[in-house]
């Protein structure tokens, strides 16, 4: 049991619970009730009696396959094991309660030796035969049919704690939000149960959340409709590209067209300034050598009349 890469799974804990919680946490409390089954010893009549070294030995296994984390940092503290060991003693009590239903489906000691459950050798079988027999166990297993009898409130959800449902109900939440926000011509699901498999997951032979219901599709049907999905999609998207290529061939037309009418508005405003820059520039010319002209045949009559009186 590793994650992508052959990687460890990262399980979260939080240390207020003493839970953990996430996507893979029903993959660490599996592997802990495997490994108690396969190394704990079951010739105790409780988990604190169980041996450390076989705690231990469980616990150090499950670190081979799991990533134990508070937050964003990797933790395997005393008190992450504590949480680990607690976790481990509620699986014992389990299968204790397995083996103990296996005990009660024969008549007689002799035909239960000689019927052990699988995974537990013969020495811890027959210490359990015989505790389940004796009248220490007897007594408090009728003091706990009371008490549980007594219970007002029963817990429905399993082997799940209150953390991990919690969980599930934010990142159901979650997941259904996101499916709303979607734009209307996304490929969402049209249906409930398909709605209902993308927000829950699915399994092989049944639909989360629909016990023995509506059956998935199979995954060559799924894969079909996955391909013709895709495929749809990569049509969309070639149509989609087609389009705005299309548009920007016109745009880029239109740009030649407003740079062209540019060009001839900038030469015909420079001819016309240069025009009448010209213009006024003559003008302007005429002017002064008119002005100059009349001053000199001013000077030549003044000189001409200056001359005549000094002849005079």
């Amino acid at each position: 049991m590793r994650g992508y890469n052959n990687a460890k799974l990262p399980v979260q804990i939080d240390m207020e619970f003493r839970r953990p919680f996430g996507e893979n946490t029903d993959d660490l409390v599996g592997e802990i009730a495997r490994l108690v089954t396969l190394c704990a010893s079951f010739d105790v009549p409780y988990w604190r009696d169980v041996p450390e070294d076989r705690k231990i030995k469980i616990y150090e296994k499950l670190l081979d396959k799991f990533e134990l984390k508070v937050g964003d940092e990797v933790c395997n503290d005393i008190h992450i094991r504590k949480i680990i060991y607690e976790i481990a003693g509620r699986r014992y009590r389990d299968v204790r309660s397995t083996l103990y239903r296996h005990y009660q489906s024969y008549a007689t000691d002799e035909d239960r030796l000689q019927n052990p459950p699988e995974d537990i050798n013969a020495n811890e079988w027959a210490w359990l035969v015989n505790y389940f027999g004796s009248k220490k166990f007897k007594a408090m297993s009728e003091r706990n049919k009371v008490n549980r009898s007594k219970q007002v409130i029963s817990h429905i959800t399993g082997r799940k704690s209150f953390k991990q449902v919690n969980w599930a109900e934010e990142t159901v939440k979650d997941k259904l939000e996101e499916i709303a926000s979607q734009p209307c011509d996304s490929p969402v699901a049209s249906t409930p149960e398909e709605v209902l498999s993308l927000v829950v997951g699915q399994r092989s032979g049944h639909v989360r959340g629909r016990g023995c219901g509506p059956k998935p599709p199979s995954k060559s049907a799924a894969t079909t409709a996955t391909i013709a999905g895709l495929q749809a999609q990569v049509k969309d998207k070639d149509e989609r590209i087609s389009q705005i290529e299309e548009l920007i061939s016109q745009q880029k037309e239109e740009v030649a067209q407003i740079q062209e009418k540019l060009c001839k508005q900038k030469e015909e405003v420079t001819a016309k300034v240069t025009s009448e820059v010209t213009a006024r520039l003559q003008r302007n010319m005429s002017s002064q050598l008119n002005e100059l002209v009349n001053k000199k045949f001013m000077d030549m009559m003044f000189q001409f009349h200056r001359d005549l009186g000094t002849g005079h």
